[in-house]
């Protein structure tokens, strides 16, 4: 069941800005919505509904934090039908209203230049193909990261069939720890990592069965900040250099809110800031 209901997190992600409830999340499943409740809190001591709401709160402080677009607009792409809707939420979890919190982050400006030099480009990147795996661990408490055979943990089956995949790692929190959105600690405080490999054919696994560990995902081209660095340590350093690129960015290309990703390259390591308009 742990894996039917990390599914269902995974879900709840994915559709933050859709108008969609707990009867569509169980169809989605095949469960009843009564099961799924139950399930999800005894998996993650929380309601799907109040995951939901944390979830696209964090993901709107990051948006007030990190990019100009007006609060209307961001309250659209979090899933609100409405600003006031919005508004109201956003203050009971951080007690300011969206514009007061905004106004805070300016002042205090978290994003500090970091010591080391790294270049950041803007780059329309191709459509990406991955086999991923989610973990509920912090990166540094994962072992064997950049390690092809670690990546790819229980898939034997394309090892035989893949020519030199690329290990990479998809990291949904990593901007909300960045500007400290996340406002207390809650029951439900898992880092979430996902963890595989990126395929460069999209039509190598797509008749392969996955474990059920494993899902496919399949991004369309769009684009994204990329910074290279020489090793997992530098991440937040690079991080910091790549937000305070896009900080100064006068083109119309703003941080997305999705999960930045990290590739392991031949030569070095690229993080991913994925970017809309």
């Amino acid at each position: 069941m742990f894996n039917a209901m990390t599914r269902a997190e995974i879900w709840l992600q994915d559709t933050l800005d859709k108008p969609l409830g707990i009867e569509d999340l169980a169809n989605h499943l095949g469960y009843s919505a009564s099961q799924v409740r139950r399930q999800f809190r005894h998996c993650f001591s929380i309601s799907p509904s109040a995951y939901r709401e944390q979830r696209r709160l964090e993901r709107a402080a990051v948006l007030l934090s990190l990019t100009p677009q007006n609060i209307a607009q961001i309250a659209l792409r979090c899933g609100y039908i409405n600003h006031s809707s919005f508004s109201r939420a956003f203050q009971r979890r951080y007690q300011l209203t969206p514009r007061e919190y905004r106004q805070a982050v300016k002042r205090m400006h978290r994003v500090q230049k970091p010591v080391k030099c790294f270049t950041t480009t803007i780059e329309k990147g191709q459509p990406t193909h991955t086999v991923l795996m989610r973990l509920y661990k912090a990166p540094e408490r994962i072992s064997g990261l950049g390690c092809t055979m670690h990546h790819a943990n229980h898939l034997e089956c394309l090892h035989a069939q893949l020519e030199a995949p690329t290990p990479i790692m998809i990291l949904p929190d990593l901007l909300t720890e960045k500007v400290e959105a996340i406002a207390e600690k809650s029951a439900f405080n898992h880092i979430r990592t996902d963890l595989g490999l990126y395929l460069g054919n999209r039509d190598t696994a797509t008749h392969l069965a996955l474990p059920a560990t494993y899902r496919r995902v399949d991004t369309p081209s769009h684009y994204y900040a990329k910074t290279h660095f020489d090793n997992f340590s530098q991440l937040s350093y690079a991080l910091s250099a790549a937000l305070v690129t896009l900080l100064n960015n006068k083109k119309r290309l703003h941080i997305s809110g999705e999960a930045p990703q990290v590739l392991w390259l031949a030569h070095h390591l690229e993080l991913r800031i994925p970017l809309t308009t």
